[in-house]
């Protein structure tokens, strides 16, 4: 290190002199003065070299050091860059650098002494920098074999995964521990422990890698479980040992899992049975390995059980109930019971005679979830790996665990596929197509290990349903593919007969079967060409064509019009709605003047144009169904041809006057109609369409030449009053064919014989009992509801307060207007009554009516005035 120069001895400070006025003195010899300053002089040139050596030889040793820290520590090429094997060696190598810088330093000063000076201190400096080179290379030294070590073991542990290599790879990592450790100065006891440490971290790891591919087969997308007809012992061994400990040696609190009755570890061995157990397993009774390692009390456990199997002829319920229960109480059974390897009974009788209820649930888990369980997966299979006798108790326990575990993971992962292939089934049931059905063998192999009888029950259920539902297969085929008349054949041949020892059963497949006509039933009339796109042939191949332009509209009805007739379709509907929604917007697109676009529309479907524009003009958008359900072409072309004209300038073409009392007029006109409009739900905005349509035809007539008034009734009658009759709140178009008294007076019957039980209540006290709620309901839905048209005009819907009225279903309470027809013919009022006796002409035929008289009559009238009419004439 560098020295810092110091002084020592006096120190003199210079100052000012008083000489306090001249004084005079003697003036020395002139030789004496001339010898004392050259003397003086050489001193201080002396010291002055002095001081620059010492200079020279501060900035050398800076130079040394500055030149030494770039050796060592350069992070390019410097030593300490050096790592692991590259640093061996290269400490010399770099001390033999220093010393050259040494030498060159030195050779640069001027004299011997800064020489001298500079080497002593680039002596310590050398002393320094060789320790720290040596402290490096020999820390790279260990580094580098501590890194060959770990690579070794590591490489070993890899070669270890393979079953196969285990015994040997695990020799060759003893030795070189154990040579490691000797070169190295470890003691016996580290060297074991870390012998310990590598065979154990080597097992674990060798375990999962014998896990991992077992896993992917069991799991992964090609795994399949495969049943076995009967469970082997290793089968029925490794399903007990997930029931007795789910594989466990130890409780979650680490220490051995024992039983309330004192069973012990995986196997869930008694104390009283080890020794035993051990002279069966042929090992000696070890208490503490009873207690402590899985291995030896799973060797136990299976002796133990394999001696069951024999006692008892490998009938594996017999063995298995032995194994929970004891061998005596098995005896005890079998002669109260029966023995089920003479065929006294069966096993499944046997195991659900058992009297003990852990037994009996026991025996059904294990024999039931052991025929799943693959070979390669069995407890046997795992206990006699190369690997496991390296592994701790612990992992032992923990790896026993896992593959226990996998027979559950398999179970839920084959149940999820098994039930969306039911899924699959059942789409394609519905669909009437054919179905391969899952057997009960494949289901029987995915019911959990674990699974409690009830959850067995359940699950057997399940499948049950499964396949009540899959003998329905031919009925669903027939309703799917075949006619109306079919279908419903089909479901008639299910009909049970009271007697039959399956009545119920067989009276919910009826159920189901009927169930699903309804629905096919009413989907097919509902959107009859939606239906037939998505499920007939035919249908399919005449869409396709049509929308590729290789057929014609009429082509495509013609198609849909002869599957509607092969099955028994009875809808006036024949394209799906979603096309008729597209015709519909072509036809308001169009810029014609005239509603030819319509027509033109209609010839596409050439012979069919009749029918298709009537299921387009049903589901028009207000303006042009105002338009399409007007039938007088004068009316529909006038509305047509202004339909882009604002109806405050059609009305602002006239007076005021005039304008008002056209508006006044339609009103007077259209009162009654809008009457039944504003009361439905939604149909004030219906109503505001055709009030404008019919106010915009008004104006137009009155353009024309017709006067106000004239020009409102002619308008009225073309848009509303030829089509429809009104009575009060409801309003009934003419194509429905009915008598509306007939439908008044049956509207009125309903409503009088609506029951509270027929009802939702109302929302009333909550505090009082539902049925008390319901009949304050009913009173008040028979003294304040009306009845209001439909929103498809086929029928009338209650409401009461603008709000629909519910029936007990939770639906609201519509009648089509041929059963109110129906319904009312039968309860005629006293004037539809008599206005029917009156209008209905008398055929009198001479000879048949001889009490025919007018007295007769008078009194038939004065009966039907008084109690209605009761029959027909």
């Amino acid at each position: 290190m560098p020295v810092v120069p110091t002084t020592s001895g006096r120190q003199v400070q210079s100052r000012g002199v008083s000489t306090q006025g001249f004084t005079a003195f003697q003036s020395p010899n002139m030789g004496e003065v001339i010898g004392g300053v050259a003397e003086q002089y050489a001193g201080v040139f002396a010291q002055a070299k002095q001081r620059a050596n010492v200079a020279l030889t501060q900035e050398a040793s800076l130079k040394l050091d500055s030149i030494g820290n770039d050796l060592m520590n350069n992070p390019e090429n410097g030593f300490m860059s050096l790592q692991g094997k590259n640093a061996i060696g290269k400490g010399q190598e770099y001390l033999q650098q220093f010393d050259a810088q040494i030498e060159s330093i030195a050779g640069e000063l001027p004299d011997e002494q800064s020489r001298n000076a500079f080497m002593q201190q680039a002596q310590q400096q050398r002393i320094q920098f060789a320790n720290q080179s040596g402290r490096h290379e020999l820390g790279q030294v260990r580094q580098y074999e501590a890194g060959m070590q770990v690579g070794t073991l590591s490489a070993l542990s890899q070669k270890a995964m393979s079953p196969g290599m285990f015994n040997e790879a695990a020799i060759n990592a003893y030795q070189s521990i154990i040579a490691y450790g000797k070169a190295h100065g470890q003691s016996q006891e580290e060297i074991e422990a870390n012998w310990v440490q590598w065979r154990e971290q080597a097992a674990n790891r060798a375990s999962e890698a014998w896990y991992t591919p077992t896993y992917q087969q069991m799991m992964g997308p090609e795994g399949k479980i495969e049943v076995t007809d009967t469970p082997s012992e290793s089968q029925l061994f490794s399903a007990m040992i997930w029931q007795e400990s789910g594989g466990n040696q130890y409780g979650k609190d680490g220490s051995p899992l024992v039983s309330p009755k004192g069973a012990v570890g995986v196997a869930q061995v008694m104390e009283d049975t080890g020794p035993e157990a051990a002279r069966l397993a042929g090992v000696p009774w070890d208490r503490d390995k009873w207690l402590n390692d899985p291995r030896y009390n799973a060797k136990l456990g299976q002796a133990y059980f394999g001696a069951q199997m024999k006692k008892y002829d490998n009938n594996p319920v017999l063995a298995v109930a032995a194994y929970n229960a004891g061998p005596g109480a098995v005896d005890g059974w079998i002669e109260k019971f029966g023995d089920p390897r003479t065929g006294a009974l069966s096993n499944e009788q046997f195991a659900a005679a058992i009297p003990y209820d852990e037994t009996r649930n026991y025996v059904a888990k294990v024999t039931g979830s052991a025929p799943a369980i693959p070979g390669t997966a069995t407890m046997e299979n795992l206990i006699n790996q190369p690997f496991w006798n390296a592994m701790s108790p612990q992992n032992k326990s923990a790896m026993m665990s896992k593959v226990a575990g996998m027979y559950d993971m398999q179970a839920a992962a084959g149940r999820v596929s098994l039930q969306s292939r039911m899924q699959d089934d059942m789409a394609k049931l519905e669909a009437g197509q054919a179905v391969n059905p899952i057997s009960e063998r494949e289901w029987a192999a995915v019911m959990p290990l674990q699974a409690s009888p009830a959850e067995r029950i359940q699950m057997s259920e399940t499948f049950q349903q499964y396949q009540q539902a899959m003998t329905l297969q031919p009925v669903y085929q027939t309703i799917m593919q075949g006619s109306a008349q079919q279908g419903i054949a089909a479901v008639q041949a299910m009909v049970p007969q009271e007697d039959d020892p399956d009545y119920k059963f067989k009276q919910g497949l009826y159920a189901t079967a009927q169930a699903k006509l309804n629905q096919v039933m009413k989907a097919r009339e509902s959107d009859p060409g939606m239906w037939l796109q998505t499920n007939s042939p035919v249908a399919k191949n005449a869409f396709e064509q049509y929308q590729n332009n290789q057929a014609s509209g009429e082509y495509l009805v013609s198609r849909l019009e002869a599957e509607k007739d092969r099955l028994g379709i009875n809808s006036k509907k024949v394209l799906p709605d979603s096309m008729v929604n597209s015709l519909i917007s072509q036809i308001d697109n169009n810029q014609e003047s005239s509603v030819t676009v319509i027509q033109s529309v209609a010839q596409s479907f050439g012979k069919y144009s009749d029918q298709v524009m009537q299921q387009v003009q049903k589901s028009a958008y207000p303006a042009l169904q105002v338009i399409m359900a007007t039938n007088n072409p004068r009316a529909a072309n006038a509305l047509w041809q202004n339909r882009s004209v604002k109806t405050s300038d059609l009305r602002g073409s006239f007076e005021k006057t005039d304008a008002d009392s056209a508006d006044s007029s339609w009103n007077d006109h259209a009162k009654d109609f809008a009457g039944t409009m504003v009361v439905q739900p939604g149909g004030a905005a219906v109503w505001n369409n055709f009030n404008e349509q019919g106010k915009r035809l008004t104006y137009t007539y009155m353009q024309r030449g017709m006067s106000p008034s004239d020009a409102a009734k002619q308008a009225y009658q073309d848009v509303l009053g030829e089509q429809y009759q009104t009575s009060g709140t409801w309003r009934m178009p003419n194509t429905a064919g009915q008598d509306i008294r007939d439908v008044n007076d049956g509207a009125n019957a309903y409503l009088k014989h609506l029951s509270a039980d027929q009802i939702m209540p109302l929302i009333g006290d909550p505090r009082l009992p539902d049925e008390v709620n319901r009949e304050q309901s009913i009173t008040r839905i028979r003294d304040n509801a009306q009845w209001v048209t439909n929103s498809d005009e086929t029928g009338l819907t209650l409401m009461m307060n603008g709000l629909l009225v519910n029936g007990a279903n939770g639906n609201p309470i519509t009648v089509s207007f041929s059963d109110l027809a129906k319904l009312g013919a039968g309860n005629r009022s006293t004037w539809n009554s008599l206005t029917k006796f009156v209008q209905t002409p008398v055929k009198y035929t001479p000879g048949q009516s001889k009490n025919y008289t007018v007295e007769s009559q008078r009194e038939n009238l004065i009966n039907i005035i008084q109690n209605g009419q009761q029959t027909g004439r």
